[in-house]
């Protein structure tokens, strides 16, 4: 967790509301200008990056804020001890000085000069003269000092002022320091969960693919596996805040469904769509109209599609148990990059809702470079199909 030095600040110092140490802590984000699901791995990954260096400068510039505070506070601590040592020292001479001013105005000098005067002998004089040169000059000296003191108790007043003044400014440069590093490990906790919510995606799409194209799926894997090794790699305060979020959502989405799975039910159940050209694609019932009709305009247009839809969670869960754990919170909640090898939570896949096909041509799967992939992309969003950047093959509902 993140820990400050500053939680009880300097007596007088300014405190901030929360809203205006979010409004501090907005100028510690970093833009952020890429789709995470969509986006090219390489151009997530240096964002990944960049969000994460962004949090451990503002953590050393929050050390060096904490760093000045304690210095600043140590400099009001000695100013405040100098000042009581002077005053007390200016207490104790003021009782001198007291007694100084008390003795002149009882035994005037004009006396002691009389008595001197009329001494017995000239000794009897000189030793009463010497002894009144003494007392006045311990008396000048009372004197003296005590306006000397008064005169250092100024300075340091001023001075403690002073101290006080910079312990304050520390204090408030140390609170918008640690504002700002709250604010980026928020930021780097949010993109980390987009970037969690894409490794769960990409690895669903690869298990889903597994039995008819397990080179692409090992394929789709790899590319995946430097960002799955980048989330693992983050430090405390992130996985601490990301940990808040993921709880935070799962206790919303057991209250909206009370479904400790997170898999939805298949709209419309799941229909058997014929190919034109042979088998069949299992896809939601309340898909299965269109898709029925694409299937049938693409063979028209010389593009005979079959393809692979639902995918029974099932599955899914099988290999969380293999890949992640046999406990409730291992198969549905833990992150995909906890498991070895990296594995998408079930529910997580179009395909376990009979929304996604991974589409076929000539028994593979369609690339870019084919005539089928050109065709979808012209003509699937009039089916209600859309295409997710990076895998031509993959087309669903809303393009995830």
């Amino acid at each position: 967790m993140l820990a400050t030095s500053f939680a009880a600040s300097t007596p007088g110092a300014a405190q901030e509301s929360p809203s205006e140490r979010e409004h501090l802590g907005e100028q510690a984000l970093v833009s952020i200008d890429v789709d995470v699901l969509r986006g090219d791995k390489v151009e997530v990954s240096a964002t990944l990056a960049e969000v994460r260096e962004n949090v451990e400068t503002h953590k050393t510039m929050l050390a060096d804020a904490e760093a000045a505070l304690t210095a600043a506070e140590t400099a009001l601590a000695q100013a405040d001890a100098a000042l009581a040592d002077t005053q007390a020292r200016l207490d104790a001479v003021n009782i001198e000085a007291d007694r100084v001013v008390v003795d002149a105005f009882v035994n005037p000098p004009a006396e002691s000069a009389f008595e001197s005067l009329a001494a017995d002998s000239l000794a009897d004089a000189t030793i009463k003269q010497s002894i009144l040169h003494r007392q006045a000059d311990n008396d000048a000296s009372a004197l003296g000092e005590y306006q000397e003191l008064q005169q250092q108790l100024e300075a340091e007043k001023a001075e403690r002022e002073a101290a006080a003044a910079a312990a304050e400014t520390a204090a408030a440069e140390a609170e918008a320091a640690y504002a700002d590093v709250e604010a980026a490990v928020s930021q780097q906790a949010s993109f980390v969960a987009e970037v969690q919510r894409r490794l769960d995606h990409r690895l669903a799409e690869a298990d889903a693919l597994q039995a008819t194209d397990p080179e692409l799926a090992e394929q789709i894997r790899a590319r995946e596996a430097e960002l799955a090794a980048m989330l693992n790699e983050l430090d405390e305060e992130v996985q601490a805040e990301r940990a808040r979020q993921r709880a935070a959502e799962l206790a919303e989405q057991a209250d909206a469904n009370k479904n400790i799975t997170g898999i939805k039910p298949v709209a419309g159940g799941v229909a058997d769509v014929a190919c034109p050209g042979g088998g069949v694609v299992q896809v939601a019932g309340d898909i299965s109209g269109a898709v029925e009709r694409l299937l049938a305009d693409a063979a028209e247009a010389g593009y005979p599609l079959c393809g692979y839809g639902y995918r029974d969670p099932a599955d899914q869960i099988r290999v969380r148990r293999q890949n992640c754990g046999t406990s409730n919170y291992a198969i549905y909640q833990a992150p995909s990059s906890y498991c070895s090898p990296p594995t998408a939570r079930p529910g997580t896949s179009m395909h376990e809702q009979g929304l996604a096909i991974d589409f076929t041509a000539g028994g593979g799967t369609i690339g870019y470079s084919s005539g089928a992939y050109t065709w979808l992309q012209s003509n699937a969003a009039n089916y209600g199909l859309y295409n997710l950047p990076g895998e031509p093959w993959h087309w669903s509902v809303d393009g995830n």
